[in-house]
């Protein structure tokens, strides 16, 4: 379905029923459809994907920023009927899953964060590869693809890598990374509560594992899972065994609960 925000129409797919919702938003331009291989292994649950403002079959009209891509989520969760949740986020979505939490914690009973990229970039951080973007989209594209994917040599999935992340413009890209120069202090972190698993290829070498390991030391539940011989994005090249960690750590957050 499609939902109208003030500045952007954000596109969500629903899969499934069950007890537990896992709603799930992609990192950078990679839409909620890279969270789908991972679907398949949790049939028992509702599974939701979000392409997030720039990503995906989304589109947006005005600016792009961490502030608004967190409202987005909070906004889809009512669009689609959603009670307490478990919600996701791969890579930089981490910074707009974060804030969400800490601006409704009711609405969720527990967050999942792969490969988070949720601390604040320095302005300027980015322009070596802003301006290979404008250079060659395809080629920068292709670099970083082959970067998130080490352990791994497959065509299949760096072509559908390719077709993914393509679908965003090259402005919508740009603005995206941008908008990592505008995420807040992080001293809020200490007062979240919520129950986090953090999952991290031990050799992600888009985000180093120390991110993960930083976020674990500041969040007072949080557990670390770093997974060997992984990169960038476990969710694709290993989505049985990611579902697994995260239907385990659901269960143990809902007996608890």
């Amino acid at each position: 379905m499609f939902i109208q925000r003030p500045g952007a129409q954000l596109h969500a797919l629903s899969f499934g029923q069950g007890p537990l919702t896992l709603l799930a938003v992609g990192g950078w331009t990679a839409g909620g459809e890279i969270w789908h291989p991972l679907f398949g292994h949790l049939a028992h649950w509702r599974c939701i994907s979000v392409d997030h403002r720039g990503a995906g079959a989304s589109t947006r009209s005005g600016p792009i920023t961490v502030d608004d891509m967190a409202n987005d989520l909070l906004a889809v969760a009512d669009a689609m009927n959603v009670g307490p949740c478990v919600l996701a986020a791969e890579s930089s979505g981490a910074a707009a899953a974060l804030l969400a939490v800490q601006r409704a914690p009711r609405r969720f009973v527990a967050q999942v964060l792969v490969g988070a990229a949720w601390q604040r970039t320095e302005p300027g951080a980015s322009d070596p590869f802003i301006a290979s973007l404008r250079r060659d989209q395809a080629s920068a594209l292709r670099s970083f693809i082959d970067n998130s994917l080490p352990e791994t040599h497959s065509v299949e999935l760096r072509r559908w890598g390719q077709q993914v992340l393509m679908r965003s413009s090259v402005d919508d890209a740009v603005d995206l990374l941008r908008s990592r120069e505008q995420i807040a202090s992080t001293d809020t972190l200490r007062h979240l509560t919520l129950p986090t698993l953090l999952i991290h290829g031990a050799d992600d070498r888009i985000v180093p594992p120390q991110s993960s390991r930083l976020l674990a030391e500041l969040l007072p539940h949080a557990e670390l899972q770093v997974l060997p011989g992984l990169g960038h994005v476990p969710i694709v090249t290993a989505p049985t065994m990611v579902a697994a960690l995260i239907d385990a750590f659901a269960t143990r957050v809902s007996l608890h609960a």
